[in-house]
């Protein structure tokens, strides 16, 4: 009855100990009333401190765990499923299926639990996927569809409705790096209502996260920007903020640039923030200011690894590039297919670092998608000899291309690495192909 119920969830969240006192008889009747109620939830709590599922029986458990499945209470589900030997447990079919609704439900959490307690990987059509990405990208759940992804193998498609929800959601919720990611990928107007903008920068100002949401902003389409910079200007100000002033400019439409003095100008060169040192030497005109702060802000852009810092430093403070620090600048510069600092630092030295091979196929396949007539000119300045079938899997690789990249090369022999994913066995289950850290939650 109810009232038991009640007395046996109190009982194992307040004072456990009680329980293993209960007449053996008065817990078996009562267990079995949860079990057909489909009171999972206090069943498993009563059976951490005495074992009741033992003494119920098979098919009585089985029905229940069926149940759960249908309406896709995972929890409940996973309990019960772990409680069965396997001729009592649902055939795999069935776990199908359930598992087709929770991912129009947008449920990926729960289709990793019922994978990891059942070992059932779920074939998914390519309807149901597609779905599935709409209600989790609406949801701003960008780590679930990725998540999907890999799982499905289908490639990641949603509508405009659905990145726009997400978009709102995300700001909403002050998740500016997952919002600068969908608004990168999602080719979509959003027009966002000002106090939606003014909320968001409100909670970005006391959360220290004003330069993240301003970036994020700005990767919109159109950019939305707000009035009111005098009062936050004013109060970062007061609170020596400086290194978030820069923010402001990009997220406020009446932003002053008077207001940026001599003094303001050198507390953001002094301010220890890449960021603002960058925007500082962009903008302010102070040419014998800028020169004094030059080796500051030089070692400051090799520390943190900022090239357009270092570029700004040599170019506006009038100081000669290191060989070391472009070597060491490079190598990410080649990954990020960054053709501009290698022009820089072509101008600058007589020649080029030595390069790493495979950050230097991987810039040229960078290169041969989007500028092609570039590839022999840095094929030859960085000393190698350009392998596009090389340079295309590292690219795959790269971007998270996984069906290209582990199908490996053709002439599996270009390349060690390529070799040795050749003769991989074909991994049991895709879903524990996560090299980017998704999770379904």
């Amino acid at each position: 009855m109810r009232a038991y119920r009640n007395l046996l969830k109190q009982l194992s969240e307040d004072a456990p100990e009680k329980l293993t006192r209960l007449p053996a008889e008065f817990l078996a009747a009562q267990t079995r009333w949860l079990l057909e109620r489909d009171e999972i939830y206090v069943l498993e709590q009563v059976n951490k401190y005495v074992p009741v599922m033992a003494e119920l029986s098979t098919e009585a458990v089985a029905g229940a765990a069926d149940r759960a499945l249908e309406r896709g209470v995972v929890d409940d589900f996973c309990f019960l499923y772990a409680h069965l030997p396997p001729t009592g447990r649902p055939a795999p079919t069935r776990i199908d299926r359930a598992c087709a609704r929770l991912a129009r439900r947008g449920n990926a959490g729960g289709i990793e639990q019922i994978i990891a307690a059942t070992g059932v990987r779920p074939a998914l059509d390519e309807e149901t996927v597609l779905r599935s990405y709409n209600v989790l990208v609406a949801a701003g759940r960008l780590g679930a569809v990725d998540y999907m992804r890999q799982l499905s193998g289908i490639p990641v498609r949603f509508d405009a409705d659905a990145a726009a929800t997400g978009i709102r959601a995300l700001l909403a919720s002050g998740r500016h790096g997952p919002l600068r990611k969908l608004a990168r990928l999602a080719d979509v107007e959003v027009h966002l209502d000002a106090r939606e903008i003014h909320r968001a920068v409100a909670e970005a100002v006391t959360d220290g996260t004003l330069h993240e949401l301003a970036a994020a902003l700005a990767c919109l389409r159109p950019s939305p920007r707000i009035e009111g910079f005098t009062a936050v200007f004013r109060r970062l100000v007061s609170e020596a903020r400086f290194a978030e002033l820069p923010a402001l400019f990009t997220v406020f439409a009446d932003a002053d640039w008077q207001a940026l003095d001599a003094r303001m100008w050198r507390r953001l060169l002094t301010s220890g923030s890449a960021p603002a040192v960058r925007f500082a030497f962009e903008r302010c005109d102070d040419a014998e200011l800028l020169a004094q702060q030059a080796p500051d802000a030089y070692a400051l852009g090799v520390s943190s690894g900022d090239r357009v810092l270092v570029g700004l430093a040599c170019e506006r403070g009038g100081l000669p590039l290191r060989t070391e620090d472009a070597r060491v600048l490079l190598a990410d510069a080649l990954e990020d297919g960054d053709a501009r600092w290698l022009d820089f630092v072509a101008a600058r030295l007589t020649a080029l670092p030595a390069a790493d091979p495979d950050r230097a196929q991987l810039y040229l396949a960078r290169q041969a998608a989007t500028r092609p007539q570039r590839v022999q000119r840095d094929a030859e300045a960085l000393g190698v000899s350009s392998n596009p079938e090389v340079g295309a899997w590292l690219l795959a690789l790269a971007e998270g291309r996984h069906e290209v990249a582990l199908a490996g090369l053709g002439d599996a022999t270009a390349h060690p690495v390529a070799a040795l994913v050749a003769h991989l066995p074909d991994p049991a289950d895709p879903a524990d192909l996560t090299a980017d850290g998704a999770r379904a939650s």
